[in-house]
């Protein structure tokens, strides 16, 4: 019954380390585009 606990502490800590990585990396990636709409704005 130990081992079933803790493969399942273990796959629950990859996917969350899994879902904060992909997060993250999605927060960057988007950072790096450029905002047009507020380009626009400010022209206009």
């Amino acid at each position: 019954m130990k081992d079933v606990f803790k493969s399942l502490f273990t796959l629950l800590l990859a996917s969350s380390a899994f879902f904060i990585g992909f997060y993250l990396g999605k927060e960057k990636i988007i950072s790096k585009i450029p905002d047009f709409q507020e380009d626009s704005e400010k022209k206009a």
